[in-house]
């Protein structure tokens, strides 16, 4: 069956280089490395010792937790000027999830004893860390709270929900303008490709979008809200 598109991006909190001075900005970028990533290169992998700070200059980054089975349930997206793995810097931890690029990345990597430094030197950037964890732990209780209490009909319509308001939980930060498969969306919503092509078609038989060779198309954002 083809795949879906859809399209729109979720909103990341204040991103980090514009939240600072441009002193620090300065010394973010002496402090760190660029690098550069093909679609699917595995930047780090959950549990192993702590890789850094990531900046998103450019492109897309998919943040997800795998099963000891390798099943995967994608956390959130982060696009340009969003950062990530903020947890391990602060805590010494090992990276609590694995970060894939879903697309050509650019990115900048700071160390956590570079971070911690600069953290200590520069309290406006300590509240800015404060205020990017506050928003993380927003959006997984919305993740957990869409896993745990809605079917997955109402899943998959929070997804493509996000096309036209974007909301964290769910499917957050994912750019639908790009084209997004079924498997993709059932790592968003936590079941499998199978399923959500059901839940696809049961969405459709409401007059909330229409599927015209595997393309999704936005009907009544009105009824698809309904469904959630």
């Amino acid at each position: 069956m083809p795949e879906p598109t859809i399209g729109a991006q979720s909103p990341e909190p204040t991103p980090l280089l514009e939240t600072v001075s441009e002193e620090v900005r300065e010394r973010l970028f002496a402090l760190g490395s660029r690098r550069t990533y093909e679609p699917n290169a595995v930047l780090f992998v959950q549990d192993v010792p702590c890789a850094g700070l990531f900046v998103v200059q450019r492109g897309l980054v998919k943040i997800s937790k795998f099963s000891p089975e390798g099943r995967e349930q994608v956390l959130r997206f982060v696009s340009s000027g969003g950062s990530f793995n903020e947890v391990a810097v602060l805590d010494g931890g090992p990276n609590p999830a694995t970060a894939t690029a879903v697309e050509h990345s650019e990115l900048l990597i700071v160390s956590r004893d570079a971070m911690l430094g600069l953290i200590a030197d520069t309290p406006r950037l300590a509240e800015t860390m404060v205020q990017s964890l506050a928003s993380r732990l927003r959006h997984l209780v919305e993740l957990v709270e869409d896993l745990s209490f809605r079917h997955v009909s109402e899943r998959v319509a929070r997804i493509l929900l996000q096309s036209v308001s974007p909301h964290s939980g769910i499917g957050a930060g994912a750019d639908l303008t790009r084209r997004v498969t079924q498997r993709e969306i059932a790592e968003m919503a936590g079941t499998s490709r199978e399923v959500v092509a059901r839940a696809l078609k049961a969405i459709e038989a409401t007059g909330a979008i229409s599927i015209d060779r595997g393309e999704i198309t936005m009907i009544s954002p009105g009824k698809l809200s309904n469904l959630v």
